[in-house]
């Protein structure tokens, strides 16, 4: 199966969420393919990266940002763009919307600004796909990132008929379509991290969302034999090190077969052992996730 049109990023905060999102959005924008960045998170954090503003532009010249576009998203915005579809009149809508009434009537219906968050991002998928590029969202982390994609449910039952209820069913229809959307889940091998991208999966499953790959990162290959550990506790520094990078193998190991025995898809990413990432360690694991997406096969 072929990527889908728009790729939702989540996972437990400090899994290296942003960065893999810019990281793969270098992998889509790759031999001139066109590719956008959408940001959830209000700070545009993997767009600056990859030295991008608001606008798409690159921040200083000689940037790598010059592939991916971006598209700054914020639920505000979403529900302001809708009540002027719905009022045509400029005059009215800013009215309404500028009233303290209508911010109560807003709050009255729960998720209402998260739901058209996610019917931006089904059109901006739909959009993807006629024109033949690809989307990667820079979501929240996993469990409000649950709550923006179970909204479309709730949606549906407070609306039961009507356009709120016509939007609700493509949403729903949209994150199950396995050639629209898939979602990446990050984890590094820490148990907590690990555990909640199972928890991420499992609840994934049950909205239906057809596509979905645990992208592992910060994994980390044993250096060194018990013997040799042993020849090196004389050198006490050395030794503690040695221990070190066998422990964090060991993490690694153990949380490669856990998401493997929950069935899903894992992609391996290493740690790079640096104190803050740079555009060449982007364009590094760049490289890793095209080979593990088989990039250049998938997509024209």
């Amino acid at each position: 199966m072929g990527l889908p049109r728009l790729i939702f990023v989540t996972g437990k905060g400090g899994t290296g969420k942003s960065t893999l999102t810019a990281a793969l959005a270098l992998t889509l924008a790759g031999n001139g393919r066109r590719c956008l960045i959408a940001s959830l998170d209000g700070r545009l954090s993997a767009a600056r990266m990859l030295d991008l503003d608001e606008t798409g532009e690159p921040r200083e010249k000689g940037s790598l940002g010059a592939g991916p576009e971006v598209l700054a998203l914020s639920r505000r915005a979403e529900l302001e763009s809708f009540i002027g579809r719905l009022v045509p009149m400029p005059a009215i809508a800013n009215r309404m919307l500028k009233s303290r009434t209508f911010d109560y009537v807003a709050a009255a219906v729960p998720g209402l600004e998260a739901f058209l968050l996610m019917e931006r991002l089904r059109v901006a998928a739909g959009d993807a796909a006629l024109k033949n590029y690809y989307v990667v969202a820079d979501a929240p982390a996993s469990g409000n990132a649950l709550e923006l994609l179970a909204v479309a449910e709730g949606v549906k039952r407070l609306a039961p008929f009507g356009t709120l209820n016509r939007l609700a069913a493509g949403v729903e229809s949209f994150i199950a379509d396995p050639h629209r959307f898939g979602v990446a889940v990050t984890a590094t091998p820490d148990e907590l991290a690990v555990r909640e991208a199972l928890d991420t999966a499992r609840r994934l499953k049950e909205l239906q969302v057809a596509q979905t790959v645990a992208i592992l990162n910060c994994t980390v290959d044993a250096l060194f034999e018990p013997g040799e550990l042993a020849a090196l506790r004389k050198l006490e520094d050395h030794h503690e090190l040695a221990a070190r990078r066998r422990e964090l193998a060991r993490r690694t190991g153990a949380a490669r077969h856990k998401l493997r025995a929950s069935e899903l898809e894992v992609i391996e990413l290493p740690m790079l052992f640096r104190a803050e990432l740079d555009q060449r360690d982007l364009l590094s694991l760049a490289d890793r996730l095209n080979d593990a997406l088989r990039v250049d096969e998938t997509t024209d």
